[in-house]
């Protein structure tokens, strides 16, 4: 699950940029960064319970969403917005690992519990 830790610390890392890079005068940036960090780690959370152990994949939107608003910004985008591209392809990258990415292949702990209980 250390793929779902990597997105709750890139949102805390959203949630903080407006203040790392001076922009949180703009409030409907400041809250629009919060908003999608917050949305970020409830997906990632989401994906420790069973039932919704898929959630993370819903990031795949959230950073598409990121990308495309960092990249309508402007020519060039602003930084505050080059950050949204960044984090939105780091989070693409991250979101597609799955959940029991640390654990050996489902076949090699088939294998090892039918041994185990021989």
């Amino acid at each position: 699950m250390w793929g779902r830790v990597v997105e709750i610390m890139t949102a805390v890392w959203l949630a903080a940029s407006p203040w790392i890079f001076r922009t949180a005068a703009d409030t409907s940036l400041v809250w629009a960064d919060l908003s999608i960090a917050l949305a970020i780690a409830t997906l990632a959370g989401l994906s420790y319970w069973k039932p919704t152990r898929h959630a993370h994949l819903l990031t795949l939107l959230v950073a598409t969403g990121l990308i495309v608003w960092g990249r309508l910004a402007g020519t060039p985008p602003p930084y505050e917005h080059q950050n949204h591209i960044v984090v939105g392809l780091f989070l693409l990258l991250i979101a597609l690992i799955p959940n029991d990415a640390s654990n050996p292949p489902r076949a090699w702990r088939d294998e090892a519990s039918v041994k185990g209980a021989a």
